[in-house]
């Protein structure tokens, strides 16, 4: 017999869902959001039918997948119910406070994975396969909760983790919410300094800047959400800025600074990116006219080549980079296809 799942908010994470679900063949799986996007999402198979809050009450396993500021509001709503619940929101610390305190059965859940594409038009059903999942049980979860919760996890392809709400907090404040204000902080440096500086930038400011094009609305709400461990991140780093513009004139600290953190980052290994050889990136120049990413991605698709990430690093407004993220066996055959089309291509250490 199926069992009910309940996803509210069913956009790119909460479709992603529905999709991995359904293709069990052991969920059914309904969803709760506007009529628009609930159409939408029973049309591309994301959930079987639309649903209500009062209908999601009775589910085996509701998934909150709404706006991170709702989540709060949706405990209440939900409430009371003896569903098992999750979430999928950045930031966990209120939230599971809220839970506790309202008596839910709750296992705090984020999956670290995504796409800067939203909606569930951009749902995939493997877009948590390899992904790291965290969930953040407390003393008072029930270990079947948390067993029942980390299976589904597991059903879904990712690989779940459990850590402490305010650790996991502190944890994306320094690993992604504090990138994004830098973002917003550089490009508002060069641009103070010349309306036209960054019409000049290399590949290095850009890599660093390309999160300053994030949703405004759905980043002002994360950030406002995580305020306190972003406050204690942030003064982590204006103190480590400090110290490190009183050493810029010794060139000798300032290398071992540099030797440091090419160390750190290394050591980061599989949370920001994969040095393990499992995957490789590569660079294409390309000239910045209509069709031409087509032409690169098509002509991989074509002869089974699978692209597991891309972005574009702008040069100027001629040129640009195509950067493809492959797997390893899949870099030579890549490299050599594109050669053969006439495209310069960089392997990228």
């Amino acid at each position: 017999m199926r069992r009910t799942l309940a996803v509210v908010g069913v956009g790119l994470i909460g479709g992603s869902i529905g999709l991995a679900a359904r293709s069990r063949r052991d969920w059914e799986v309904i969803g709760v959001d506007r009529p628009g996007v609930l159409e939408r999402a029973a049309a591309l198979g994301a959930i079987d039918r639309p649903s209500t809050l009062k209908e999601a009450r009775e589910a085996d396993l509701i998934v909150l997948a709404a706006p991170i500021s709702q989540i709060v509001t949706l405990l209440k709503d939900l409430s009371p119910t003896r569903a098992l619940m999750t979430d999928v929101a950045s930031t966990k610390a209120s939230i599971v406070r809220e839970a506790e305190r309202l008596g839910l059965r709750f296992v705090g859940g984020h999956p670290m994975n995504g796409s800067q594409l939203a909606g569930v038009d951009n749902a995939r059903a493997d877009l948590f396969e390899g992904a790291r999942y965290f969930l953040t049980p407390t003393e008072r979860t029930d270990p079947d909760d948390y067993r029942e919760v980390s299976g589904f996890v597991r059903s879904l392809g990712a690989t779940p983790t459990a850590v402490e709400a305010d650790k996991h907090d502190l944890l994306m404040a320094a690993l992604s919410h504090l990138p994004h204000l830098m973002a917003v902080a550089l490009l508002r440096v060069a641009s103070d300094i010349s309306p036209e500086a960054l019409s000049f930038a290399g590949p290095s400011f850009r890599d660093l800047t390309r999160v300053g094009s994030s949703n405004p609305s759905l980043w002002a709400d994360i950030l406002a959400e995580n305020a306190p461990a972003l406050g204690e991140v942030l003064g982590r780093f204006a103190g480590a800025m400090a110290q490190i513009g009183s050493e810029i004139s010794n060139r000798e600290v300032i290398e071992r600074r540099f030797r440091e953190a090419r160390e750190a980052y290394e050591a980061l290994g599989g949370i920001l990116i994969e040095r393990s050889g499992k995957n490789v990136e590569i660079s294409v120049p390309v000239e910045n006219r209509p069709g031409v990413f087509a032409e690169v991605t098509t002509l991989l698709g074509r002869n089974n080549i699978n692209i597991l990430d891309l972005y574009v690093r702008h040069s100027n407004t001629s040129r640009a980079a195509l950067v493809l993220t492959v797997d390893s066996k899949s870099a030579p055959p890549a490299r050599r296809l594109l050669q053969e089309a006439g495209f310069r291509v960089e392997i990228l250490d």
